[in-house]
């Protein structure tokens, strides 16, 4: 009865707002003008991915293959209550089923066995045609996340670099953690440190593959910060390629679903950049279990 429009109260309901159920976009909690352009990424999927990403996403833990084994890192965290199970996604992956607020302070984690880690982003790293010996770059590094899982998988020379260092501020003590040597390098140091074999190029997005961990990310973006997010990830294609030795691998990904920061990206890139040509392309979505992602590597000649 608050709703009885006397004194501070609001108007009383309208006959056809009350007991209404919402309908079409809004059940899906998706804005209206990114509808045509998820519809057409999507297709089929399209209603069941954004019902996924109006729910609450799992915990994923990456196993560290350098400190443990899956099933020895599962054991570890079962000895201290942390329930998992093995995710399909990746043979690195572990969900979490029970206790995740007890995972920083234990010893599997803080002995560096497990790192958080969506499954997806542990997929696409199992991805990329990592072999020993190998120079490697994480040219858009933020925390580190992706440049620990490739060190995990092979033994490289790894290098990290992002536009703002702040990002990789706890890095060192990640990779101290993983049992891992990570070097950080300014943008203006690259040139002179380069090429490298594979150059990952994580590229700054909508973060439209990853909205149930942001859900206001979706109703923050707008066609005008859209269209500035393709062009920097234009130019983030560009100076990464310039990175990239004769014989090595450009590697492009984004947690986007849109084929605006993807395929339209690589395409274009394409366009103007003779001396590459595409070897890979792979989409995961929430209907995977994890994240949306999206990877593209391309062959430098």
């Amino acid at each position: 009865h608050l709703f009885t429009g006397q004194g501070h109260a609001p108007a009383p309901p309208l006959a056809q707002e009350t007991g209404a159920v919402p309908q079409g976009l809004a059940a899906l909690d998706c804005p209206d003008w990114l509808a045509p352009a998820l519809q057409d990424a999507l297709g089929d999927d399209f209603a069941p991915v954004l019902t996924l990403l109006r729910q609450r996403a799992p915990v994923f833990l990456r196993v560290n293959l350098r400190r443990a084994t899956r099933a020895e890192a599962q054991a570890a965290l079962t000895a201290e209550g942390i329930a998992t199970r093995p995710h399909p996604l990746a043979d690195t992956a572990l969900e979490v089923l029970e206790n995740p607020r007890r995972i920083r302070d234990s010893q599997a984690f803080l002995q560096g066995l497990v790192e958080l880690q969506d499954a997806a982003s542990q997929a696409l790293v199992a991805a990329l045609p990592l072999r020993d010996g190998m120079r490697v770059l994480d040219y858009c590094a933020g925390g580190g996340g992706k440049a620990l899982a490739m060190g995990a998988r092979a033994g490289l020379r790894l290098d990290a670099h992002d536009a703002d260092r702040r990002r990789m501020a706890d890095l060192p003590a990640r990779a101290a953690r993983a049992g891992l040597r990570v070097r950080q390098l300014a943008t203006a140091d690259l040139p002179a440190r380069g090429p490298w074999d594979l150059v990952l190029a994580d590229a700054p997005c909508s973060g439209s593959g990853s909205w149930r961990r942001s859900p206001e990310g979706k109703w923050a973006l707008t066609p005008a910060r859209l269209d500035q997010l393709c062009r920097t990830q234009a130019q983030v294609l560009d100076a990464a390629a310039r990175l990239v030795a004769p014989g090595g691998v450009l590697a492009y990904a984004t947690c986007s679903l849109l084929q605006a920061e993807n395929d339209d990206r690589i395409a274009a890139f394409l366009a103007r950049s003779p001396g590459f040509a595409p070897l890979t392309r792979r989409v995961w979505t929430p209907l995977d279990g994890g994240d949306g992602f999206f990877l593209a590597t391309l062959g430098r000649a």
